[in-house]
């Protein structure tokens, strides 16, 4: 359960810098952007993710690695995704209803389709409620669905 927690940590708090980085990089090989065109859809248990602010996702890309974050006053949510045919789900933080949720090696499971610049991640998140973290581990799925140029 630790590991969920450092892993779901370390996620969220790499999809709020993402949001704080805004449109700009720092290195001409690397890209970002924000998700603008298509409206971004986070979805935890079959509900709506609230607490973060979607209308301004972070899209970083470097190297083979895809970053795709949001952050907002009570939380996050983040992915990093690996290039390939199709991509690969490396890493997922999600905090939600007090529970910060990850998906990470040997920590959930997580598959990825694009469609054109519209990426859908989506699988089955854990971890723990962050203030009773001995409640047991908690299991949720979700879909993540963001447009990124």
């Amino acid at each position: 359960m630790n590991r969920s927690l450092v892993i779901s940590s370390a996620v969220v708090f790499a999809a709020i810098g993402l949001t704080a980085c805004g449109g700009g990089s720092d290195s001409g090989s690397d890209t970002a952007s924000g998700s603008t065109d298509a409206k971004t859809v986070v979805k935890v248990d079959g509900k709506d993710l609230t607490g973060v602010d979607l209308s301004n996702v972070g899209c970083v890309k470097q190297g083979d690695r895809f970053a795709i974050g949001a952050g907002g006053a009570s939380g996050g949510v983040g992915a990093t995704l690996k290039a390939g045919d199709p991509p690969t789900v490396e890493a997922v933080g999600l905090t939600v209803d007090g529970s910060a949720l990850a998906v990470g090696p040997g920590v959930g499971e997580a598959t990825v389709k694009v469609d054109g610049d519209r990426y859908t991640i989506t699988g089955t998140a854990q971890g723990a409620n962050i203030s009773n973290p001995m409640a047991g581990i908690v299991k949720k799925p979700f879909e993540i669905v963001v447009t990124c140029k």
